[in-house]
């Protein structure tokens, strides 16, 4: 039997207590948005259990309230979820038990969200990401990006928050922005390193020379497997569903853009996507596929914005799957890549972790699993 515990910690604090108390634990992770997370504490009134009701720390406010969600599979520590405290939710059913405290919570994505600015950037997308992180105390992690934005030419321009702007450079760079932590021994019990990263996940390969890019290290051999109708009673996934779209666009077809000092047409394209492909072939469409993007800028960040839109849509086939921490063995989080077994020659093979709910109570840790794919067959 896999020894599964749970630690909560307020303000990087352990509090064992605490984490008794928890009735259900939500956390939603993704590639596309915060993480967000629910604590869900019993409380029986008729008995007199104020404690919690009257607990400050439980409260969203000024200054914020951090909150952490760690578990610990046979010895290995995981943090989950790091982040404030947004709202509170109290239930007070008359005659015993039922009443319920619940703290709902997001990463700290929603501090990035609280302040409009009026800024004129200068530099490379990914300088400018890189300026903003560390502003909020993060360790940061940034690819850079092509594309440089100067006074005498033009500069990129904020109007909306840090998080809607960081959001905004990376659609257009084909980037993604999330944050993760890791716990490691501190004089308190723990000591969090919150990392903010800023690039290409999966990872785009790098050209060693014209026209060859070397493959890269996909699904790791000791990668979480789910596997499928294996008969051997190994079996690890409850169920698994499936679509692909025979649609999506999968070149740009010619870009042309009128230099603004010369007048001169330059023209580029966007051939394909970039993204590695996770199998033996690539899945419908065959027959060309356009997308076009309307933008401002000249030729270069045409193309740019152009390829990160095409390789967001190279992700034609969605799939989700249910299992659990203890069928699995592990815990799987959103930008991993991993092996599903058992479903047919075309549907196996390495998937990318799009998105992961787990929902933990006092039976089960399960997790919910939203996986991308860009190809057909085994990898």
């Amino acid at each position: 039997m896999r020894d599964i515990r749970y630690q909560i910690a307020i303000d990087r604090q352990p509090d064992n207590a605490l984490s008794e108390e928890a009735a259900e634990i939500e956390v939603q992770q993704s590639i596309e948005g915060p993480t967000t997370f629910r604590i869900k504490f019993a409380i029986d009134i008729c008995r007199g259990e104020f404690n919690l009701l009257d607990d400050e720390r439980l409260n969203p406010g000024d200054p914020d309230t951090e909150v952490t969600v760690m578990a610990y599979l046979n010895g290995e520590r995981r943090v989950l979820a790091h982040g404030i405290i947004t709202e509170r939710k109290v239930n007070l059913a008359e005659g015993g038990s039922g009443s319920s405290l619940e703290i709902m919570c997001q990463d700290r994505r929603a501090v990035m969200n609280r302040e409009e600015r009026n800024e004129a950037h200068q530099g490379r997308a990914s300088d400018i990401a890189r300026q903003i992180l560390e502003r909020y105390g993060f360790e940061v992690d940034v690819t850079d990006t092509e594309i440089s934005y100067e006074e005498n030419t033009t500069t990129l321009n904020q109007t909306e928050t840090d998080l809607a702007f960081l959001d905004k450079l990376a659609g257009r760079n084909d980037a993604r922005f999330w944050i993760d932590w890791e716990a490691g021994e501190g004089l308190a019990g723990f000591e969090l390193t919150e990392t903010a990263h800023f690039k290409p996940s999966p990872p785009r390969p790098a050209a060693n020379s014209p026209g060859f890019a070397p493959p890269l290290p996909l699904a790791p051999e000791d990668v979480a497997e789910l596997k499928l109708n294996s008969g051997d009673g190994c079996s690890n996934v409850a169920s698994f569903e499936l679509q692909s779209n025979a649609e999506t666009p999968n070149q740009s077809g010619p870009i042309a853009r009128v230099d603004a000092d010369s007048g001169e047409v330059t023209e580029t394209e966007a051939p394909e996507s970039t993204t590695e492909t996770l199998g033996e072939e690539a899945p419908a469409p065959k027959q060309p596929r356009t997308r076009k993007l309307v933008t401002a800028g000249d030729a270069q960040e045409a193309r740019v914005r152009t390829q990160a839109a095409l390789n967001d849509a190279s992700w034609s086939v969605q799939a989700t799957a249910e299992t659990s921490v203890q069928a699995l063995h592990a815990f799987v989080a959103p930008h991993q890549v991993v092996r599903v077994s058992g479903a047919g020659q075309l549907n196996s093979g390495d998937y990318f972790v799009k998105a992961v709910t787990h929902t933990v109570d006092s039976t089960a840790h399960k997790m919910r699993i939203e996986l991308l794919r860009n190809a057909l067959g085994g990898s």
